[in-house]
């Protein structure tokens, strides 16, 4: 049923000794949405997926698959699950076509869905595993990781290596099974990919949440990026938040009354300046260094 939560994060915390994995995450990917997970290295995105599949015991809190409490060792409800992990490893000496057998043989697989995956994935049945690009690799996490059409879809980065053709068709596969009530948790670094497909967006800093936000809501977002030369970074006014320094100029981001800004900056005698409308990656920087929490209702 839409709507239904099908994935339920309550106060999560895991530690790896002193070494923080996820502290205190709270989340809901409800069914039928592709939910986009977001963050850099050793933010814990793979820590909660791991958890989440049940491969690490938290230290506190609760997290819930298909309504079911997620433990270490109990993982009789993962044949409606899908997963891809970042890099994909099966037998070497093994053909994909046999290793596609093998995974066809442990579920429920619609043969016709399974050719659907080869062709629009452009896979080459007759080479052994080991033979394979990385790309290619990937293509075969994700067809074992789809072809029997699981309820809830869990992927890690999954276009990392693929061409830009394979990365659009993959899309294409996604927003089909989203179409068919499939829940989709995307963990990708890959703004371009999360904007063109998710319903909700997480962003993840040092094992907590900052926000969840609905995809069309970041589109209103309406910042600009502000580029001044030589650089200055000790403008202040308020919704004006410094980026970084690069190549002599000082970059800004800015939410506000723009005729205000340019009143601001008319008062210093810079060499140039520009500005602009800010992309995806760079307001998801801002929101990284401002630190901004803000979430979703989970009514």
């Amino acid at each position: 049923m839409r709507g239904e939560r099908m994935i339920l994060a309550s106060h999560a915390k895991k530690y790896y000794g002193s070494i923080r994995g996820i502290e205190d995450l709270s989340l809901e990917v409800k069914s039928g949405e592709i939910f986009g997970f977001v963050g850099p290295n050793g933010s814990g995105k793979t820590t909660f997926i791991r958890s989440l599949l049940g491969l690490l015991k938290l230290d506190s809190g609760t997290i819930h698959l298909l309504s079911k409490e997620v433990k270490v060792g109990e993982q009789d409800h993962f044949s409606k699950v899908g997963y891809m992990p970042s890099e994909s490893f099966f037998f070497n000496e093994l053909k994909v076509k046999d290793i596609l057998k093998f995974f066809q043989s442990t579920r429920p697989v619609d043969p016709k869905y399974l050719e659907h995956l080869i062709e629009h994935l452009d896979v080459d049945l007759n080479k052994k595993f080991g033979s394979l690009s990385f790309g290619n690799k990937k293509k075969i996490g994700i067809i074992v990781a789809m072809m029997h059409q699981p309820e809830v879809l869990i992927l890690d980065e999954p276009t990392a290596g693929l061409d830009p053709l394979i990365q659009s068709r993959f899309l294409e596969l996604l927003v089909e099974q989203k179409m068919k009530g499939t829940t989709v948790l995307l963990s990708s670094h890959v703004l371009k990919e999360i904007e063109k497909v998710c319903d909700r967006v997480a962003l993840i800093k040092e094992g907590s949440l900052l926000f969840t936000r609905r995809m069309e809501d970041i589109r209103k977002e309406e910042s600009k990026r502000v580029i001044v030369w030589p650089n200055h970074q000790n403008l202040v006014l308020e919704g004006l938040t410094y980026l970084r320094d690069e190549n002599g100029a000082s970059h800004y981001a800015y939410q506000g009354d723009v005729n205000l800004l340019m009143r601001y900056l008319s008062s210093y005698h810079f060499k140039d300046m520009v500005i602009r409308n800010i992309d995806l990656e760079e307001l998801f920087q801002v929101f990284y260094e401002r630190g901004d929490v803000w979430c979703d209702s989970f009514a």
